[in-house]
């Protein structure tokens, strides 16, 4: 259940020139998983006024890593925090990504279910709590991490120590193979197995992992990075077109024009409900 309160930096530190890691106690922390994310704001400051939202990276007992790219003003602010500065936080929110083995599409018994996962940049964020969390029994994973270069793979090293099986591209060629995180899709797919693919990154990267899946028969969820502003549903900023009214669930329906709501019910979909060409 999500809660609401204001917690201490415990640690900021650059990794990358453009990547930080924020560490964060939070006392009283419930469980979080994979795909869900806080609301974050800096505690005492009315500009920028609203909260942020940003995926849980890793949990530090009675506390989560934030991994973040300054991009804007509240990302710039938000490196000059120290130990002791103090932040507002709203969560865990959002869903999670889905145990394969419970899931639908897996098959009654299934064992050995390969979990593709597809990380562009900064959509590294939640396949760290699935590395450690999200080792179900039988299931195999397997990472894909692209960037436009190599100050463009943050957390590579973590993912190094979990013992994953990592496929690097960056479109420069600096690190691994030259091109897109999406060519190395195609290469694993393209084997003989059972697999069902993750990703998180660009939107154009989501729509061709979504794409390339599709045509492959594979069952795809994407996590969607949406602007926000009340990380609730409340204000139905982050809304998304979905293609078919069957798959609004929880969304709403103006005009007879179907939407979900990403902070609400997502930020985690199945690939098949996006409309993509609205993305």
């Amino acid at each position: 259940m999500e809660s609401n309160k204001t917690v201490e930096v415990l640690y900021n530190k650059q990794i990358l020139p453009a990547y930080y890691k924020l560490g964060i106690g939070w006392k009283g922390l419930t469980d979080i998983e994979p795909g869900q994310f806080v609301m974050l704001r800096l505690t005492g400051r009315i500009d920028p006024l609203l909260r942020r939202p940003f995926g849980v990276y890793k949990i530090l007992g009675q506390g989560i890593e934030i991994l973040y790219k300054v991009v804007g003003k509240g990302t710039r602010l938000m490196t000059g925090l120290r130990p002791g500065d103090m932040v507002d936080i709203l969560g865990p929110l959002g869903n999670s990504f889905p145990n394969p083995i419970s899931s639908p599409f897996a098959k009654e018994g299934q064992r050995g279910m390969k979990i593709i996962m597809v990380a562009g940049g900064i959509g590294i964020v939640p396949f760290y709590l699935l590395g450690v969390k999200g080792q179900w029994s039988g299931s195999r994973q397997v990472l894909l991490f692209g960037g436009m270069g190599k100050e463009d793979l943050p957390g590579l090293e973590d993912f190094k120590k979990l013992g994953i099986n990592i496929f690097i591209s960056t479109e420069d060629g600096s690190v691994g193979k030259k091109g897109l995180v999406t060519d190395l899709l195609k290469k694993e797919l393209s084997k003989k197995g059972n697999y069902i693919v993750y990703a998180c990154g660009p939107k154009g990267m989501l729509k061709e992992v979504a794409r390339i899946a599709d045509k492959a028969g594979v069952a795809c969820y994407v996590s969607l990075d949406q602007v926000m502003a009340c990380g609730m549903g409340a204000c139905l900023g982050c809304a998304v077109k979905v293609r078919e009214r069957k798959n609004v669930g929880q969304g709403f329906s103006p005009a007879n024009v179907f939407y979900k709501i990403v902070c609400k019910d997502g930020p985690v979909f199945d690939a098949k409900e996006i409309d993509w060409e609205a993305i």
